[in-house]
Parts: C-alpha cells; structure tokens; sequence
C-alpha cells in the first residue's frame, strides 16, 4: 500500500511545472478603439488585473491550462471565454458597446461559467446586492433570492429555506467546504457571516452531483471576496448602526498581494440590544452578540495553486419565546423596556472552520484536493449559568478531490471522490440530552460528463454515496439526562445512486434549460431518536428509529428571453420525494407544549416555481425595474398539505442609478417592496398566515473623487407593518416580528 502511494505522489508532483505569461489588449468591436481601465481576469484562480491607458493588460506565471478569461467594461458587454494559454499568443479582446445597462453578467464557481449557461437551476447574488437594502443579518437577506426564503426566532437566528424545504434538506457549504452546525434545530441558525464575503449561489433542489448527500431542497454556497490585483494593497473600517434594536456593526478588513502571495483579512463585532415591536413594546431577550474572523491565504507559483482558509467566529444569542411555563402566554415575552445584558435562557455558539485547497494545473486538466475541518460548539443555557441544559459539539471532517478534464474541444469530463466523518458529541456537566453521541462516515464518487455544440450544451453524471450511521448508547447515564432521547444504540447503513441530466440552449433571445435529477437524504439523529420536549421550538418531539432515506426526482424547466430592454424568466419545477419525513402535530399535549411525531408518507409533490422580469426603459437608461415570484406547494400522496411550507412571495425593487460626479455622489436610490401573500395550505393543526406588506427604501452615496468614504442610509419595514412570518418560531405565541427600522452604514476605504 505504501509502494501505491508513494508512486500515486510521484506522478503527481513529478510534472515539469511550466507558467506561461500572456499579453493582450481590449478594443471597441465597432470602433476598433482602444479600451483603457478595463477590468481582465481569470475567475477559476482568482487573477485580475487593468489595462493601463493604451488598453493593454499583462500576465505572467499563468499555468499552462485551458482557463475562462473575463473583461469587463463600463458601458460595453461583459465577454467571457475559452482561452489555451499554453499557445503563447497575444489576445486581442473585443468588447460591444452596450446600448442598455443591464445587471453584470455572473460566474458561478462550481461549474466556472455565466449563470445563463449552467444546466442546474443557480442563482447567484453578491453582498452587495444582498445589503441593498439594509438586511441585518444574512439569513435575511437571502429572502432577496429567488425561491429562498428564511425561518426564524427573532433577529439574531435564521436558517434557508429552499423552495420549501429546510434544515437538513438544505446544505451549506463555505468556500467548498461543508459546514455542519446542529442545522436540525429550529432554533439553530446558519454558521455563517457576511463578513469578507463576496458572493452566495443558491442550487435549486438535487440537482448538483458535485456536492453529496442531503441536498434535497438544494445548496447555498458561501463564497468570499477576491483576492487585489498584483502588486496591490487596500484596507477599510465600516460601522452600521440600526434604530430598531440600537445595533452596531463595527468591522475592519485588508487586503494585499505581493508577488506568489496573496492575504485577505476581515474582522468584526456585532451587538444588538432587544428589537423593538411595531407597537412601541419589545421583545424579551431578543438581544444577540458576536464577534467573526476570516483569514484567507493564498499562494500561487507556476501551475500549482494553494488557498488556506480559516474562520473563526463566536455568538451569544438570547431566546426570544422560550420557556418552561406549563401554560405560557404571549404577555410573558413582551416589556415596555429594553435590554441590552446578557440574561438567560441563551446559546454560546463557538465555530472553528479550516480548509486547505490545492489546485494542480495541466494543459487540457486539472486537479483539485480540498481537506477541511468544522468544529461548531453549541451550549445552551435556560436558568442557570454555571450548568448548561445542552452541550452539544460536532466535529466534521471532509475531503474533496476532483479531477477536470478536457478531453476535446466538445467534450469535458469531471469527476472524483468525496467524503466526511461527523463526530456528535454531548458535552458535560450538562442537564439533558437532545440528541445521542453518534459517529458518522460519508464516502461518495461521481462523474459528470459535458458535451457542446453550436448553440446547445448537455451534461449528465452518475454519483453513488453510502453513509454508516452508528448512534452509541447512552442508557449507562443518568435518567435524567436522557428524558429526552430514546437511549438505545443503533448502527444503520444509507446509501444512494443518483443521477442528473439536461441541457440548455442559448441564443441572442433566448435560453431553454431543462434538468432531470435525484437525490438522497438518510435520516438526522433528531429524527431518529427523540423522545422529549425541545424548548427552543415549543414543542414535544417523538421520534421514529426505523425512518428510511428519502429519495428525491426533480424536473426543472427555465425559460428565459432576454430583448434589449426587458428580461423575462420563467422557471417550474416538480420534486417527488419518497419516504418524505415530516413532523406532523398531534392531538395531545405535554402540558402546554403539543405533541409533534416524526413521520414519513410514502410520496410528498412539491411544485412550483419562480417568474421574475427586469425592466429597463429605453429612454431612462439607470431606471431598473426588477420584480420575482416565488410559491411552492407541497402536499403527500393523497393531496393532504404538508405542514410548515413558507408563504408565496412577490419581490419588486426599483433602483435608480445617479452616479454624479459631485463631492457628494450619489449612486442609486432603491425602493423594494415585498409581498407575502396568505398560507391557507396548512397541515393538521398548523394555524394559517395571513398576508402582509413590507416596504424598504434605502440610498447609497459616496464623498470624495477617489469615492473613500461609502454612505448607506435608508429605512426597513417603512410602514411599520405588524407582521407574523408563517415560519417564525414567534408566530405560535403571537409575537410579531420587528417594526419600522432606520439603518446608517459608513465604510472609509484605506489604500
């Protein structure tokens, strides 16, 4: 075995490791003009740099690979495409001058082509895009993408949800890796941050061989801000302050490359007092604080690439709505004052992230070998600050290798093998138990095979995963400490084959994409061994030990039409998921809390879709009209509704980009107003939602000619509206969420 190895890594590093420089310059395609200050690079390996006054751009040590290569410039269309730069020739690049401005044409990282090509359905958005209005955390500002939407318990925990489904169904990775984090608990948020991020793409439904089991609902991928230019250094401190919960986010960023090295550095501290209620009252504990660090090292010399990555961050989140109270009522969670110290009950949440990404660049291929580490340590405390009533810790490791190659010019070729091993871990002294210790193993392989012609792209892959789940005893502990699992062991083997394939067809007009895929998920520990109350979701929850995998098959349609002033996009779905598991409430009740049991019906339909248009008058050239709807539907075999699936939404934002070159520019001005339209589709015993209006207003300036100071100023929920999300934990005791909230955010750019 030794011998096999040793020669397996000989192979590998024994190429001749040659780099390449490259030379070009950008023109006007119609005029043949020179284009200065274009921006030129190469997304897949994070390379960027300008063209100087004659429209000229310069790149050494490049690998000696096939690379995508994209300019940008403003006023002209944004071009990408294949380059061999193992060819040494000078690139002439030609840019149409745009006679509309449309949103810039976007790259999504697992497949490294423009959105409109990819055969999965994937929507990308930049922070920017997600700020643009003022969201105070993540989670909320995902509710901005297309069939995403968010649950919630308060201001300070959130998690996805993806055309209808959540939690464990839903899989978030961070730069290429997998983060686990307790995702089964209603009150468990995502362990994420915008801090140093750049950009979030959301896979829609099972339809991504590249990134394993669970994914039923889909993938939302955290992916940073790039590295500067060569030879370039910048850095930037920003504060934001929000009226509703008197919070603050103070942050602080650098970045810099200097020859093979490159370095991203970003920190913050967030703190937020209790939010206040549209009425003028507050929300008890509703208060949260953190703090976040992310590093990102990279290294790049010939045709090998390295990236370190590493994030660090730690948030004490109060409970808003949990109780012990054998009869609470919705006056118990509501005080004319607000608060800012810690009380109880709250989590510590402490998450340790670490990647290492090497990339080995050859001329028709290249080798990818990630191996990542995530650490997430929950604590929860309800009355005493010294004994926990929950510690839980999970320790994920992974590893991903990829092979890429093109085999012809026609023809591409991914695949490799991927995996993890998840250690749960109950900490002590603490008074109860959630879930049992458990130890799992992940190992999955896949191919995924590409072929183009003319105007026509189509994709199909294989991927084969297997999962040995083994559950430890924990009738040797204390009866007490186990009141709320069921305590017997079990050692149970999931495994899945699936499969995805579609096409897509572009013209100038328009794009046609279809995409047949399954998926898998084995059942969570949660669902599995439960047997007790869990006071963060206000509920009894039983569990079934003998639940079965789903499976998924989805169908996934787009149309879309693009005409030099409008964008049209259509996009329905159907998933089928057999064996679905659902938590289904209960006549009975354990005290006051109800009694929800884990089921599973033998086939749950969810369908839907998204249809979304960007308008941009002719004669009003910085007017953008951008307006999306979303709704899915989910019901079982005998047309019952399934419980806890979010309200059909409608999205409308009117920008108006300024861009003065005053002292005091102004940017834009935006208007968005969201929709949510009634829930009447509920499962048995779960309450309907009614609808509601949410209206943000927000302005984006910038003093200065180099632009060093960035202002964003606006107001959410302007109306004040008294709102109740169909998903938030709040709703049952009859909380509202947040009222009318007025945001200020100041970034000094440092060069």
């Amino acid at each position: 075995m030794k011998a096999k190895i040793g020669i397996i890594l000989y192979i590998i590093f024994s190429f001749n490791l040659h780099a390449q420089d490259i030379q070009g310059k950008v023109i006007n395609a119609e005029t043949k003009e020179v284009i200065p200050f274009a921006k030129v690079g190469f997304p897949s390996i994070n390379i960027f740099t300008s063209t100087n006054e004659k429209g000229e751009f310069f790149f050494d040590h490049l690998p000696e690979t096939h690379l995508n290569i994209k300019v940008t410039a403003f006023d002209f269309k944004i071009s990408i495409e294949e380059i061999d730069i193992s060819k040494n020739e000078k690139l002439i690049i030609e840019l149409t001058p745009l006679h509309t401005v449309f949103e810039e044409v976007k790259v999504t990282a697992a497949e490294g082509r423009v959105q409109r090509e990819n055969i999965t359905s994937v929507a990308i958005a930049t922070k920017d895009e997600l700020f643009q209005t003022g969201a105070t955390t993540l989670g909320e500002s995902l509710i901005l993408i297309p069939g995403v939407q968010t649950s919630s318990v308060g201001m300070g925990i959130s998690k996805p949800i993806i055309r209808g489904l959540s939690g464990m169904r839903v899989v978030t990775y961070n730069n290429g890796l997998r983060i686990e984090n307790q995702q089964w608990g209603s009150d468990h948020g995502m362990a994420a941050s915008e801090l140093g991020l750049g950009k979030v793409e959301v896979v829609k439904g099972p339809s991504s061989l590249l990134y394993g089991a669970d994914a039923l609902g889909g993938v939302i991928h955290f992916i940073d801000e790039s590295y500067l230019q060569k030879g370039k250094s910048d850095a930037y401190v920003s504060t934001k302050f929000e009226s509703n919960s008197m919070g603050t986010t103070n942050e602080a960023g650098f970045r810099i490359h200097k020859g093979k090295w490159r370095a991203n550095v970003h920190a913050n501290y967030i703190n937020h007092a209790d939010f206040q209620l549209p009425d003028g009252e507050f929300i008890k504990n509703s208060r949260f604080w953190g703090t976040n660090f992310k590093t990102s090292l990279g290294y790049r010399h010939k045709n090998y690439q390295l990236n370190i990555r590493y994030q660090l961050s730690y948030l004490r989140l109060g409970i808003p709505g949990h109780s012990h109270n054998e009869n609470p009522e919705t006056i118990d969670f509501i005080t004319s004052d607000r608060k800012r110290e810690g009380t109880l009950p709250a989590q510590f949440n402490l998450n340790n992230f670490l990647l290492i990404e090497n990339t080995i660049f050859f001329n028709k291929s290249n080798l990818l070998i990630e191996l990542g580490n995530t650490n997430s340590d929950l604590r929860e405390h309800d009355e005493k600050i010294t004994l926990p009533f929950t510690h839980l810790n999970v320790n994920n490791s992974t590893y991903n290798i990829r092979y890429t190659r093109k085999i012809t010019e026609n023809i591409g070729l991914k695949t490799g093998i991927q995996g993890m091993a998840k250690i749960n871990r109950n900490r002590f002294p603490s008074s109860s138990l959630l879930i049992p210790d458990a130890n799992s193993f992940d190992n999955g392989v896949y191919a995924l095979v590409d072929y183009e012609i003319g105007k026509w792209r189509f994709q199909g892959g294989l991927r084969y995963d297997i999962r040995y789940l083994s559950v430890l005893s924990s009738t040797d502990l204390d009866s007490s400490l186990i009141s709320n699992i069921n305590p017997n062991a079990v050692n149970r083997t999931f495994q899945g084959v699936n499969y995805s394939a579609g096409f897509v067809r572009n013209s100038e007009l328009t794009s046609i994409r279809f995409n047949a895929s399954s998926g898998y998920r084995a059942p969570h520990l949660s669902e599995l061994k439960a047997d007790g109350f869990h006071h963060g979701s206000l509920r009894y929850e039983k569990g079934d030990e003998n639940l079965n995998s789903e499976h998924a098959i989805q169908l996934d349609l787009a149309l879309e039409l693009h005409f030099d002033h409008l964008e049209i996009v259509i996009n329905p779905y159907y998933n089928r998921i057999s064996n679905f598991i659902y938590l289904n409430q209960t006549d009975d009740f354990a005290g006051s809390f109800p009694i929800f049991e884990y089921g599973q019906a033998d086939v749950a339909h969810l369908y839907g879709g998204e249809i979304g248009i960007h308008y941009h008058p002719h004669r009003i050239h910085r007017l953008h009209i951008n307006s999306n709807f979303s709704a899915t539907i989910a019901e079982t075999q005998n047309g019952e509704p399934i419980s806890l699936i979010p309200q059909p939404n409608l999205n409308t934002s009117i920008r108006f980009d300024i861009k003065n070159k005053h002292k005091i520019s102004v940017k834009n001005i935006i208007l968005e107003h969201v929709y949510y339209l009634p829930q009447n589709r509920v499962g048995p015993n779960e309450t309907y939602s009614v609808d509601y209006h949410l209206l943000n207003l927000a302005a984006h300036l910038s003093i200065g000619k180099a632009e060093k100071l960035d202002i964003s100023t606006g107001v959410r929920n302007l109306l004040n509206t008294n709102y109740r999300g169909h998903l938030s934990a709040l709703k049952n005791l009859g909380l509202s969420q947040p009222g009318i909230n007025v945001f200020v955010s100041l970034k000094y750019k440092i060069k």
